[in-house]
């Protein structure tokens, strides 16, 4: 079998749907299945480098520019690929807007033409232009995957009900795990961190949604109470001058520290220590910035920390809500703050939560379940090898 993924979301570019696209791939490794990856060219030297380091059946072409957009000269090149590549199956991870070139993908000798939503379609769904864009989309594609309840429940109808199969991450429990206490202390001492201070953190892309801002506004509250307390909150991202300005003016500004786009690796490790993990995303824009799903309450939960998410899309489906951590009102400072001190207060009750969040994790949303459903959305043989045109 021969698969062409089509996307502007792919490594070296850092996002929730470039790790999608990378770890779903990850799991055709040793099937079989020969992928073919035509994405956008962020930094040339960068992606250069990345792809020399591809799994052996995955090839990567470039096209030469910062985002692909669904032109003439982008059809003709893909076109090319099926032909040249002899492709079966074609992929859209993020279905607006390239999937419009699902017909173009199929006359060129397709088989079978798939699409992936997130969250940013649901955006898409509220402006008539764009909702006409993704009923073309829906018409054309054999498959449609979503990630979350919500999302599926708001984009049934813009894209015409098409046949859905439920797609959302999976979180990779062999890099995401438990630490113990000695290892703990080794990773918070290799970065500067306090040994047995509460660290609660924020691993996000650095935009209004997510909800940064509101924990940066309420750490002097908590301070109050837990005067050794620690915000982290890491990555990168347009919101974070106005984080920084937030963070100076903040009279627990020493307990506050913006680290910044981390080394994969210092960022799990750093998730590992943390005593909770914070993310009070919500809705922006009358329902057009919404949170797909938030792949980070996953990882923080198999790391065996609770979590606590923002009431925004997919987000609560995420974390069972008084069992692995809490869900609630990113608007509302009241209920941030009585969370995480609900939390900070109590190690049992911290403890409890962790250990179920774990096996919540194992349980629900390990990469070996997400391969199968991934190659029954592809329409993969139970030997790929075995497949002929």
């Amino acid at each position: 079998m021969r698969l062409l993924v089509v996307t502007n979301d792919y490594p070296p570019t850092v996002g929730g749907i470039q790790s999608y696209v990378r770890d779903f791939l990850a799991t055709l490794d040793g099937s079989g299945v020969e992928v073919y990856v035509l994405a956008s060219t962020q930094n040339a030297e960068e992606a250069a480098e990345y792809d020399r380091q591809l799994a052996a059946n995955i090839t990567a072409i470039r096209y030469p520019v910062r985002v692909m957009l669904p032109t003439l000269r982008l059809r003709k090149r893909m076109q090319s690929i099926i032909t040249e590549y002899d492709i079966d199956t074609v992929w859209f991870p993020a279905a607006a807007p390239l999937a419009v070139l699902a017909p173009a993908a199929r006359a060129a000798g397709a088989s079978r033409v798939v699409a992936s939503t997130h969250g940013h379609e649901v955006g898409w769904s509220m402006l008539p232009g764009a909702r006409q864009v993704l009923r073309r989309i829906g018409r054309s594609v054999d498959t449609l995957s979503y990630i979350s309840n919500y999302t599926r429940g708001r984009l049934d109808t813009a894209f015409g009900g098409p046949e859905w199969c439920a797609l959302p991450s999976g979180v990779d429990l062999h890099t995401f795990r438990p630490l113990d206490k000695q290892d703990v202390l080794r990773v918070r001492a290799q970065h500067g961190l306090p040994p047995d201070a509460p660290l609660v953190t924020c691993v996000s892309r650095l935009v209004k949604r997510k909800g940064q801002d509101i924990l940066i506004d309420v750490w002097p509250e908590i301070v109050r109470t837990h005067p050794d307390a620690q915000l982290l909150i890491i990555g990168e991202g347009p919101y974070g001058s106005n984080l920084s300005r937030r963070r100076e003016a903040s009279s627990a500004k020493s307990n506050i520290r913006l680290l910044g786009r981390q080394p994969f690796s210092d960022m799990v490790e750093i998730l590992a220590a943390s005593t909770v993990a914070a993310m009070p995303c919500r809705t922006r824009g009358k329902g057009l910035d919404v949170e797909g799903l938030g792949i980070v309450y996953l990882e923080a939960q198999a790391c065996g920390i609770p979590a606590i998410a923002g009431k925004s899309g997919g987000a609560p489906e995420t974390v069972d809500h008084g069992r692995t951590g809490f869900v609630v009102d990113g608007r509302d400072p009241r209920d941030v703050i009585n969370r995480l001190r609900q939390l900070l207060d109590d190690p049992e009750l911290r403890t409890q939560y962790g250990r179920a969040g774990r096996e919540a994790m194992e349980d629900q949303w390990s990469w070996e379940q997400r391969a199968v459903t991934f190659r029954q959305f592809l329409h993969m043989p139970s030997d790929p090898r075995s497949s002929t045109k």
